[in-house]
């Protein structure tokens, strides 16, 4: 990966990668998405319908059959996605997660912003520590245009300003919807990657039907393991398949 991406990613905490992959590339985790994103509807229609909006770890869901499992494993290592992972972690990086997002039920439903950290229970305080040294890295692959996605850049490790701290956490008559002034907005087409740092402050712009298929990897330390649900990792078999050091 060029150097002057690391920086930029470094300095921003996002990468904008305009067609990154192809048709080719897309095609069969295409197929593969929608099959259990149908499912998942089915099964979850009430919890679609009272507001959410991503569903996860697909890598262990019971609508994916094994060989659908094993490609996308095979999408998540490519050399694509794998150099950059490489480029990015100060140490070795690991596999944590899976998710699609997708519009909500309801049309007049508000985004937010947030950052991921927010919701690990963590007080304000250590949240302002563990931006500095921690690393959660999303990999954004639209399946079709969609509006995109606001990020503040740089905000990946540093806090927030007062009218962006009080927005996240609804302070002060402020809501977590409200235009941001250093907001960015990133819009995003088929085959484009989206590459930021989940403790960036961001917000998923709805609408176009979005969907999108996000791959998450994590520092790969003690801390992050007792995250990780490994019926999301690959089976000794299955690695035998995919020659990759992130799981």
């Amino acid at each position: 990966m060029e150097n002057i991406l690391i920086q930029d990613y470094k300095d921003s905490g996002y990468i904008y990668l305009e067609n990154y992959f192809s048709e080719e590339d897309l095609k069969d985790l295409e197929l593969i998405l929608h099959k259990f994103h149908d499912n998942w509807l089915k099964e979850n229609e009430k919890y679609y319908q009272s507001g959410l909006i991503n569903s996860h770890s697909l890598t262990s869901s019971k609508f994916i059959a094994q060989d659908e499992r094993l490609e996308i494993f095979k999408f998540i290592v490519q050399d694509k996605i794998s150099e950059i992972v490489r480029s990015l972690f100060p140490e070795k990086a690991i596999f944590l997660n899976t998710q699609l997002f997708f519009d909500p039920f309801n049309k007049n439903q508000n985004n937010y912003w947030h950052r991921d950290i927010q919701y690990t229970g963590m007080s304000i305080d250590e949240q302002k520590e563990k931006i500095k040294t921690q690393n959660v890295i999303h990999f954004r692959i639209p399946l079709q245009p969609e509006i995109g996605i606001e990020l503040i850049p740089t905000t990946h490790k540093n806090w927030d300003l007062q009218e962006e701290e009080e927005t996240r956490l609804s302070l002060n008559g402020r809501k977590p919807n409200d235009n941001l002034q250093r907001g960015k907005t990133v819009s995003l087409n088929r085959g484009d990657l989206l590459i930021f740092s989940a403790n960036i402050i961001h917000r998923g712009l709805y609408g176009n039907n979005r969907f999108a298929f996000d791959v998450i990897f994590c520092d790969d330390t003690p801390e992050f393991r007792t995250f990780i649900d490994f019926k999301n990792h690959p089976t000794q078999d299955e690695l035998q398949f995919l020659n990759s050091e992130f799981f």
